[in-house]
């Protein structure tokens, strides 16, 4: 019986699995036609098409197509076969490296503390106040506290953000709130209401104060540093590195958000142009940032030789996850702070862009021989 029972299990989960990257394949689809005219200008030749088309019949074993090639060049100016596009790695590579399950479970915030805070020396993750899962409500101790009690931990706290613990992708539903005596200054509304606007899954954290680097570029988002680590050939690699800037006031960094994006190169040293690319959908680049003027050509990191070693000792902390996507900040009193570790739907098109550098750089042909093993 109990064997039926897993035969059917597994079946059922695979299906889920299959569905899944069903809906990731037509919603890629989707997204790079909508982009259509974005590229159409971007023409190859004859010899740049055979060229391209030998590499991946090569590597992958078929040919692929090169819309998603063509889009990054729009942007990045430099045309390269070895880009990898965004349909492949969100339909065949995640889903081949990251366990789904493990994925799922991972992606709730409020395992964070548990699995990267102080675990390494100057490394933490934001304090939190108030958390909810389920309905249950635990306080800074998890402790499982009561409705009364949770609304009574949220009457003081000054500034603090809440978000969803599952799904806040995108800043999606990421406030700043500054409650004194049971109300929020800045809407109004009390512990209770906000409580009951978010209703489950969801915590209240520190609102980290960014150091000086990162304060100079923008004051009023903490400005995030996307790292991504991947294991390749028992070592852990990272792909190219991206600061996300906020702007026009807001205090969300989010691309998405009309947060603004730039590559950071090896050394630490901004790339000349910050886009800010919605969706993939915009090409509005900068200079300089329009709100503080600090121009970010050469502008200097000095932090980034430690996130590269914090993203890759902590990429070993989780359990049956090849890719992870580290959103990182510098805090005042200069500890990295883990802002979020992203594991599923991770997107590799805004790196790519960022950088005119391909994703896996020398090590493309062998992450293609993967897929085409597998």
């Amino acid at each position: 019986m109990k064997k039926v029972y897993n035969s059917i299990y597994s079946f059922f989960l695979n299906l889920l699995k299959k569905v899944e990257i069903t809906k990731t394949f037509i919603v890629e689809w989707y997204a790079i036609f909508r982009k259509k005219h974005l590229y159409t200008d971007i023409v190859w030749t004859n010899k740049q098409q055979d060229e391209f088309d030998a590499f991946w019949k090569e590597h992958y074993g078929k040919k692929i197509s090169n819309r998603w090639h063509r889009l990054y060049e729009a942007i990045t100016g430099v045309y390269r076969i070895d880009y990898f596009p965004e349909i492949l790695y969100s339909v065949k590579y995640e889903p081949m490296v990251n366990n789904l399950e493990y994925s799922t479970v991972f992606s709730d915030k409020t395992l964070n503390d548990l699995l990267f805070n102080n675990k390494l020396e100057n490394v933490r993750t934001p304090n939190y106040y108030l958390f909810n899962n389920h309905g249950h409500f635990y306080d800074s101790e998890r402790n499982i506290v009561s409705l009364d009690k949770a609304i009574e931990l949220l009457r003081n706290i000054g500034e603090a953000v809440i978000k969803p613990t599952v799904d806040s992708s995108s800043g999606k539903n990421v406030c700043i709130i500054e409650m004194s005596h049971g109300k929020d200054k800045r809407t109004g509304k009390t512990a209770k209401e906000i409580i009951q606007k978010y209703k489950n899954n969801f915590i209240v954290q520190e609102r980290i104060k960014p150091c000086i680097e990162l304060e100079t570029l923008y004051s009023s988002s903490i400005n995030t540093i996307r790292v991504i680590s991947y294991i390749l050939n028992n070592s852990v690699h990272i792909l190219p590195i991206s600061l996300r800037i906020g702007g026009n006031g807001s205090e969300v960094d989010n691309i998405h958000a009309g947060g603004m994006s730039i590559g950071v190169k090896n050394d630490g040293t901004l790339r000349k142009y910050a886009y800010r690319l919605g969706y993939g959908d915009s090409f509005e680049k900068y200079t300089q940032h329009p709100d503080t003027n600090v121009i970010f050509e050469g502008y200097k990191l000095s932090f980034i030789d430690d996130l590269i070693m914090t993203a890759k000792k902590l990429h070993g902390m989780t359990a049956n996850i090849g890719i992870i996507s580290w959103d990182f900040t510098i805090d005042n009193n200069g500890s990295i702070v883990v802002i979020e570790a992203n594991y599923k739907g991770q997107s590799v098109w805004f790196p790519q862009m960022l950088s005119g550098e391909a994703l896996f750089g020398e090590n493309t042909a062998n992450v293609l021989k993967l897929l085409k093993n597998k």
